[in-house]
């Protein structure tokens, strides 16, 4: 019962953005507590949507901030946990055993997700430079997929 409220939003969620309009503002907190509202312009950045009880996430999550073709891209990992506000720990434990560099937000009312429209877990949203949404991965992607998409023309 804990995550009826993402199960819900995930299940009755409108189709996804469509490439070319604005990115939405992007408010999120930090885990230690403090809300932070994210610039999404002046370079590529892939806002990646997951939660610490998706099966799949925590290899995603993986691969995506270690691999150095992902990193060599020049884009800005933006991870987003879409975490209940009950369960803080799960989200700083997760990151901690992940050892990524990239700072984790979270989406504690599931604001940044419904924003984004978000449909199942993990997405992976890129933004280009103009602040515009460029393409979308719903759903756990391999590498090849990842990297394509990485390095689409850019905005």
């Amino acid at each position: 019962m804990l995550y009826l409220p993402i199960l819900l939003r995930l299940v009755l969620a409108e189709p996804a953005l469509r490439p070319g309009s604005p990115a939405p503002p992007v408010v999120v907190q930090r885990l230690g507590g403090e809300t932070q509202t994210l610039s999404l312009k002046g370079h590529r950045h892939l806002l990646v949507f997951f939660a610490s009880w998706c099966r799949n996430c925590p290899s995603y999550l993986s691969y995506l901030a270690r691999d150095g073709a992902v990193r060599r891209t020049g884009v800005e990992l933006v991870p987003v946990d879409l975490l209940p506000s009950e369960l803080p720990g799960d989200a700083q434990r997760l990151w901690q055993r992940l050892k990524s560099p990239a700072p984790l937000y979270l989406d504690r009312y599931g604001e940044v997700a419904d924003a984004y429209q978000v449909t199942d877990l993990p997405t992976a949203v890129l933004i280009g430079a103009d602040g515009r949404i460029q393409a979308a991965l719903v759903g756990v992607h391999g590498r090849k997929d990842l990297l394509r998409l990485l390095r689409a023309p850019r905005a």
